[in-house]
């Protein structure tokens, strides 16, 4: 069924999820709801958020975020997942041995090119076209979301 996926027992230890954005300010009324979704990812695994402050085309992800890791990144023209489709390709990664997962939001200026060179994968949480911390809010609950989906926990009903 398309609303309901119980993935049962998901490995979780050592699970690590990173979230980079390019950004230069924060504002800190959404601050406090990130960290709220952070909270509660951290049931599941140790969570990330790595901001760049400059943007430039040939700026790359920095190494520590190249070995032993999958990167996503968010593009408007990307993959569009339902809340379960998103649950079940995490668990697809998971079971394929990716421990540690991380998201890449672009700038307003659109993902740098040798960022983009670095990618395993495009998503797109909407065909709109958010702020950057807005996105990476959006971003937060849409994998809470999908670790209480594989769960089997109530959050999503």
């Amino acid at each position: 069924d398309a609303d309901t996926y119980h993935a049962g027992t998901i490995r979780t230890v050592a699970m690590k999820i990173t979230v980079v954005s390019f950004q230069r300010h924060r504002r800190s009324e959404l601050h406090q709801a990130e960290q709220e979704y952070i909270k509660r990812l951290e049931r599941y695994a140790d969570v990330r958020l790595v901001s760049v402050p400059r943007w430039d085309e040939a700026i790359t992800l920095p190494a520590n975020l190249l070995n032993s890791t999958w990167r996503i990144g968010m593009y408007v023209e990307g993959k569009a997942w339902t809340s379960v489709g998103m649950a079940r390709r995490i668990q697809q990664l998971l079971n394929l041995g990716q421990s540690h997962l991380i998201w890449v939001i672009g700038a307003a200026e659109g993902m740098p090119g040798k960022v983009g060179e670095q990618l395993d994968e495009r998503w797109s949480l909407s065909s709109l076209t958010f702020g950057h911390q807005l996105t990476r809010l959006i971003l937060l609950e849409a994998l809470y979301r999908s670790f209480d989906i594989l769960h089997g926990s109530r959050y999503h009903k």
